[in-house]
Protein backbone atom coordinates (compact mmCIF):
# COMPACT_ATOMS: atom_id res chain seq x y z
CA UNK A 1 0.00 0.00 0.00
CA UNK A 2 1.09 3.45 -1.38
CA UNK A 3 0.53 6.25 1.24
CA UNK A 4 1.94 9.60 2.80
CA UNK A 5 1.14 9.88 6.48
CA UNK A 6 0.10 13.78 6.44
CA UNK A 7 2.27 15.78 9.25
CA UNK A 8 1.30 17.06 12.19
CA UNK A 9 0.30 20.16 12.62
CA UNK A 10 2.87 22.42 13.83
CA UNK A 11 5.62 20.67 12.30
CA UNK A 12 7.08 20.69 8.81
CA UNK A 13 7.04 17.69 6.89
CA UNK A 14 10.56 15.47 7.30
CA UNK A 15 11.14 15.53 3.31
CA UNK A 16 11.27 18.18 0.80
CA UNK A 17 8.71 19.47 -1.25
CA UNK A 18 8.36 18.46 -4.64
CA UNK A 19 8.50 21.43 -6.51
CA UNK A 20 12.35 21.13 -5.45
CA UNK A 21 13.12 17.87 -7.34
CA UNK A 22 14.82 17.33 -9.85
CA UNK A 23 14.35 13.83 -12.41
CA UNK A 24 17.04 11.40 -12.28
CA UNK A 25 15.11 9.45 -15.12
CA UNK A 26 13.43 10.38 -18.38
CA UNK A 27 9.79 9.55 -17.42
CA UNK A 28 8.25 6.95 -19.35
CA UNK A 29 4.28 5.93 -19.04
CA UNK A 30 2.14 2.86 -19.60
CA UNK A 31 -1.01 4.36 -20.68
CA UNK A 32 -4.21 1.94 -20.20
CA UNK A 33 -7.22 3.70 -20.67
CA UNK A 34 -9.06 4.35 -23.75
CA UNK A 35 -11.03 7.07 -22.67
CA UNK A 36 -8.05 9.24 -21.79
CA UNK A 37 -5.87 7.40 -24.75
CA UNK A 38 -8.40 9.41 -26.88
CA UNK A 39 -8.68 12.91 -25.36
CA UNK A 40 -4.90 12.81 -24.10
CA UNK A 41 -2.37 10.50 -26.01
CA UNK A 42 -1.08 13.28 -28.56
CA UNK A 43 -0.47 16.09 -25.36
CA UNK A 44 1.50 12.95 -23.18
CA UNK A 45 3.49 11.63 -26.42
CA UNK A 46 4.72 15.33 -26.74
CA UNK A 47 6.27 15.31 -22.86
CA UNK A 48 6.72 11.64 -22.14
CA UNK A 49 7.65 8.21 -23.92
CA UNK A 50 3.82 7.16 -23.96
CA UNK A 51 3.23 3.27 -24.57
CA UNK A 52 -0.48 2.45 -25.23
CA UNK A 53 -2.38 -0.70 -23.70
CA UNK A 54 -6.34 -1.38 -23.93
CA UNK A 55 -6.45 -4.64 -21.95
CA UNK A 56 -4.74 -5.94 -19.16
CA UNK A 57 -2.97 -8.48 -21.19
CA UNK A 58 -1.84 -6.17 -23.56
CA UNK A 59 -0.12 -4.07 -20.24
CA UNK A 60 1.66 -6.57 -18.61
CA UNK A 61 3.08 -7.52 -21.64
CA UNK A 62 4.52 -3.73 -22.15
CA UNK A 63 4.93 -3.68 -18.35
CA UNK A 64 7.51 -6.40 -18.54
CA UNK A 65 9.33 -5.59 -21.61
CA UNK A 66 9.41 -1.52 -21.14
CA UNK A 67 9.53 -0.80 -17.91
CA UNK A 68 7.81 2.27 -17.38
CA UNK A 69 7.90 4.84 -15.23
CA UNK A 70 4.53 5.59 -14.42
CA UNK A 71 1.37 3.42 -14.97
CA UNK A 72 -1.83 5.53 -15.86
CA UNK A 73 -4.63 2.75 -15.83
CA UNK A 74 -8.66 2.71 -15.17
CA UNK A 75 -9.37 0.30 -12.71
CA UNK A 76 -12.18 -1.05 -15.43
CA UNK A 77 -11.31 -2.03 -18.10
CA UNK A 78 -12.96 -3.89 -21.44
CA UNK A 79 -10.43 -6.68 -21.05
CA UNK A 80 -9.04 -7.34 -17.15
CA UNK A 81 -9.08 -5.41 -14.50
CA UNK A 82 -6.95 -2.03 -13.56
CA UNK A 83 -6.13 -3.54 -9.75
CA UNK A 84 -5.11 -6.65 -10.82
CA UNK A 85 -2.65 -4.61 -13.09
CA UNK A 86 -1.87 -2.31 -10.18
CA UNK A 87 -0.81 -5.25 -8.22
CA UNK A 88 1.24 -6.72 -10.83
CA UNK A 89 3.39 -3.35 -11.48
CA UNK A 90 4.14 -3.57 -8.05
CA UNK A 91 5.62 -6.85 -8.08
CA UNK A 92 8.41 -5.61 -9.17
CA UNK A 93 11.98 -6.19 -7.11
CA UNK A 94 13.35 -3.02 -8.75
CA UNK A 95 12.42 0.08 -10.74
CA UNK A 96 9.02 -0.39 -9.54
CA UNK A 97 6.44 2.33 -11.17
CA UNK A 98 4.31 4.77 -9.65
CA UNK A 99 0.89 3.93 -10.64
CA UNK A 100 -2.47 6.28 -11.02
CA UNK A 101 -5.85 5.04 -10.70
CA UNK A 102 -8.71 6.57 -12.67
CA UNK A 103 -12.20 5.76 -12.08
CA UNK A 104 -16.11 6.87 -12.68
CA UNK A 105 -16.62 4.17 -9.32
CA UNK A 106 -15.21 5.28 -6.33
CA UNK A 107 -16.42 2.36 -4.19
CA UNK A 108 -13.68 0.97 -5.99
CA UNK A 109 -10.65 2.88 -4.77
CA UNK A 110 -9.74 1.00 -1.50
CA UNK A 111 -8.53 -2.19 -3.15
CA UNK A 112 -6.89 -0.33 -5.62
CA UNK A 113 -5.01 1.72 -2.68
CA UNK A 114 -5.01 -2.09 -0.95
CA UNK A 115 -3.03 -3.00 -4.23
CA UNK A 116 -0.37 -0.34 -3.83
CA UNK A 117 -1.64 2.62 -6.18
CA UNK A 118 0.43 5.90 -5.30
CA UNK A 119 -2.48 7.95 -6.82
CA UNK A 120 -6.54 8.63 -7.63
CA UNK A 121 -8.69 10.44 -10.12
CA UNK A 122 -12.43 9.98 -10.16
CA UNK A 123 -14.45 10.71 -12.89
CA UNK A 124 -15.08 13.17 -14.48
CA UNK A 125 -12.00 15.63 -14.12
CA UNK A 126 -10.53 18.53 -15.88
CA UNK A 127 -8.04 17.81 -18.13
CA UNK A 128 -5.30 20.25 -15.94
CA UNK A 129 -5.77 17.78 -12.81
CA UNK A 130 -4.45 14.75 -14.80
CA UNK A 131 -1.74 16.58 -16.20
CA UNK A 132 -1.15 17.84 -12.59
CA UNK A 133 -1.49 14.48 -10.87
CA UNK A 134 1.15 13.63 -13.56
CA UNK A 135 3.47 16.19 -12.96
CA UNK A 136 3.11 15.61 -9.02
CA UNK A 137 3.29 12.07 -8.83
CA UNK A 138 6.65 12.09 -11.40
CA UNK A 139 8.70 14.58 -9.10
CA UNK A 140 7.63 12.80 -5.64
CA UNK A 141 8.78 9.52 -7.58
CA UNK A 142 11.97 11.67 -8.47
CA UNK A 143 13.02 12.60 -5.08
CA UNK A 144 12.40 9.22 -4.01
CA UNK A 145 14.70 7.36 -6.43
CA UNK A 146 17.12 10.02 -5.07
CA UNK A 147 16.33 9.30 -1.59
CA UNK A 148 16.43 5.64 -1.64
CA UNK A 149 19.98 5.31 -3.21
CA UNK A 150 21.05 8.03 -0.91
CA UNK A 151 19.83 5.39 2.47
CA UNK A 152 20.86 2.37 0.68
CA UNK A 153 24.62 3.82 0.16
CA UNK A 154 24.51 4.09 4.42
CA UNK A 155 26.06 0.49 5.30
CA UNK A 156 23.76 -0.15 8.06
CA UNK A 157 21.22 -2.30 7.65
CA UNK A 158 18.84 -0.72 9.82
CA UNK A 159 19.28 2.42 7.38
CA UNK A 160 19.19 -0.29 4.50
CA UNK A 161 15.84 -1.35 5.54
CA UNK A 162 14.52 2.29 5.81
CA UNK A 163 15.18 3.11 2.51
CA UNK A 164 12.58 0.32 0.93
CA UNK A 165 10.12 2.35 2.77
CA UNK A 166 10.42 5.32 1.04
CA UNK A 167 7.61 6.02 -0.69
CA UNK A 168 5.66 8.39 -3.58
CA UNK A 169 2.43 8.91 -3.46
CA UNK A 170 -0.53 11.26 -3.30
CA UNK A 171 -2.76 9.53 -1.14
CA UNK A 172 -2.44 11.07 2.38
CA UNK A 173 -3.24 9.03 5.59
CA UNK A 174 -5.52 11.48 7.87
CA UNK A 175 -5.04 9.67 11.52
CA UNK A 176 -7.37 11.91 12.94
CA UNK A 177 -10.69 11.15 10.47
CA UNK A 178 -12.61 8.32 11.08
CA UNK A 179 -14.79 6.32 8.77
CA UNK A 180 -18.28 7.26 9.80
CA UNK A 181 -19.19 3.17 8.73
CA UNK A 182 -16.99 1.64 11.36
CA UNK A 183 -15.57 4.62 13.16
CA UNK A 184 -12.46 3.24 12.62
CA UNK A 185 -9.57 5.83 12.62
CA UNK A 186 -6.66 6.60 9.85
CA UNK A 187 -8.87 7.73 6.91
CA UNK A 188 -7.20 7.67 3.47
CA UNK A 189 -7.46 11.13 1.26
CA UNK A 190 -6.82 9.90 -2.25
CA UNK A 191 -9.17 12.82 -4.64
CA UNK A 192 -10.64 16.51 -4.33
CA UNK A 193 -14.32 15.73 -4.68
CA UNK A 194 -15.33 19.57 -4.77
CA UNK A 195 -14.17 23.15 -3.66
CA UNK A 196 -12.73 21.99 -0.05
CA UNK A 197 -14.26 18.56 -0.25
CA UNK A 198 -12.55 15.46 -0.39
CA UNK A 199 -12.96 11.65 -1.54
CA UNK A 200 -11.80 9.12 1.54
CA UNK A 201 -11.83 5.89 1.76
CA UNK A 202 -11.12 3.63 4.53
CA UNK A 203 -9.09 0.53 4.19
CA UNK A 204 -10.63 -2.22 6.90
CA UNK A 205 -14.03 -1.81 5.82
CA UNK A 206 -14.04 -0.58 2.16
CA UNK A 207 -16.16 2.08 2.81
CA UNK A 208 -15.59 5.62 0.79
CA UNK A 209 -17.24 8.93 1.39
CA UNK A 210 -17.05 12.90 0.53
CA UNK A 211 -15.83 15.40 3.63
CA UNK A 212 -14.83 18.22 4.56
CA UNK A 213 -10.57 18.85 3.28
CA UNK A 214 -8.16 18.41 6.07
CA UNK A 215 -6.45 21.43 6.39
CA UNK A 216 -3.76 21.60 8.95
Amino acid sequence: MSLVARPQAGKPASTPGPARLEPVEQPSILLVDPGVADSHLPLLRRRFEVTFASSEDQAIRALRAFRPTLVITELELPEGDGVSLCRQSKAFEDNVPSVLAITARPERVPEALKAGCDGVLVKPFAPNLLYARIGRLLRMRAWAVQERARWQRVSSDYLIEQSHRIMASTNVICRDTSCPSCAQGGAVAFDAASHRRMWYACLPCGNVWMGPERVE
